[in-house]
């Protein structure tokens, strides 16, 4: 069967919880996501980490959005390449 090339678009997750993360090394953090049907490792430059963080302490509701390749191989999952995280503020859903 004859093959086409494709591109995969950068994958996306969806995080409501500030991670724990490892320090590796030059201040750079480590964490991982498990999203069902794989854990997802995410290393993360020490800027990219404060906007995280301060965005987590700023909103009361919020959702982060992080995106990238995949990478590497693990054996559960994979290693996220080139990660972006932007922090949104949600609204609450619950009624009064």
């Amino acid at each position: 069967m004859p093959t086409i090339c494709g591109v995969l678009n950068p994958l996306t997750i969806e995080i409501t919880q500030l991670p724990d993360a490892v320090e590796i090394e030059n201040g750079w953090r480590s964490f991982t996501v498990d999203v069902g049907s794989a854990i997802v490792t995410i290393e993360v430059r020490p800027r990219i980490w404060k906007n995280l963080v301060e965005g987590s302490q700023q909103y009361g509701n919020w959702t982060a959005t992080i995106t990238g390749r995949m990478g590497e191989l693990t054996d559960v999952g994979f290693v996220l390449e080139h990660p972006g995280i932007q922090v949104f503020e949600t609204q609450s859903t619950q009624k009064a």
